[in-house]
């Protein structure tokens, strides 16, 4: 009898060893397109979670940060999302180029301490419930729920990057440039739209009660708004992210994107400007 126990247990056994060997196999053989979907497919289906990222804005190739910032956020009841800049801690490097991305960068320096910003998912679109400094309206822009949303529907390639920590997987993703066109647009566009929202709200303090001032806000508003439009509609645009995902939950972890766009000004000379941000997910 005991014998028998053995042998059963022992079949058992194999048989188990045998059942997860393809579910194994078959997780690491998603491929890189199927493991972004399917992180993306997890993250949507989480109510409630927070990130920690930095975020600055460079100018040319190789220039120095011209505004950085340290911001976390808390997402709950699946549609609610605080944006909060905190404690100054480190400085974003330029870490998007690299396949090895487990480690965050060193450094000190952030500016914005202290806002904090509200949004609300309706629809299939982040706005944001407040109205505060100005430092709001660049804060929206790093949104990494709303980034990945956008990724998801664009036109991009996706590959695997070689070097990711054991038990994740680092995906390199790459829009093409009319989506990182389009997504700069869109943001900058968005950004214009809500300043001259506030502009015309009484209460605010953009606001003037003196109708020629007023006048004379919207004519300037409306020339820089004429001239963000020619220059990126003669621009070139650039998109790329860095998703490391967790193999076993197969949700992300940590994302870096660095976006840029080289255009002329108005005086004639040749530009670029980057923003680079790198957040981590917690919390799941």
């Amino acid at each position: 009898m005991l014998k028998k126990l053995r042998v059963v247990r022992g079949m058992l056994c194999a048989a188990l060893l045998l059942l997860s060997l393809p579910a194994c196999a078959w997780q690491d053989s998603l491929s890189p397109e199927d493991s972004f979907k399917r992180a993306l497919a997890g993250l949507s289906g989480v109510d409630n979670f927070a990130f920690k990222g930095e975020a600055a804005i460079r100018t040319e190739e190789n220039g120095l940060f011209q505004q950085t910032l340290a911001f976390e956020g808390k997402l709950q009841n699946h549609t609610s999302l605080t944006l909060s800049s905190r404690t100054p801690g480190r400085t974003i490097e330029d870490t998007t180029s690299k396949a090895n991305l487990e480690q965050p960068a060193a450094g000190s320096g952030y500016t914005a301490d202290g806002l904090t910003v509200s949004l609300k998912r309706k629809e299939g679109k982040w706005s944001a419930l407040t109205s505060g400094q100005a430092e709001e309206l660049w804060m929206t822009r790093l949104n990494p729920l709303e980034q990945l949303e956008y990724i998801g529907e664009a036109d991009k390639k996706i590959s695997a990057e070689l070097g990711a920590a054991r038990g994740t997987k680092v995906l390199r993703i790459e829009l093409s440039p009319e989506a990182a066109a389009h997504m700069t647009k869109r943001s900058l566009q968005e950004q214009m739209k809500l300043l001259l929202e506030r502009m015309q709200r009484k209460g605010d303090p953009l606001y003037s009660e003196d109708p020629k001032v007023r006048a004379r806000l919207k004519a300037v508003w409306e020339r820089d708004n004429e001239e963000l439009i020619r220059m990126l509609d003669q621009a070139d645009a650039a998109s790329v992210c860095h998703l490391t995902i967790d193999k076993r939950s197969q949700l992300p972890i940590r994302m870096t994107m660095e976006r840029s766009v080289s255009y002329v000004d108005r005086s004639g000379m040749a530009r670029t400007e980057s923003l680079l941000s790198d957040v981590t997910f917690t919390g799941y």
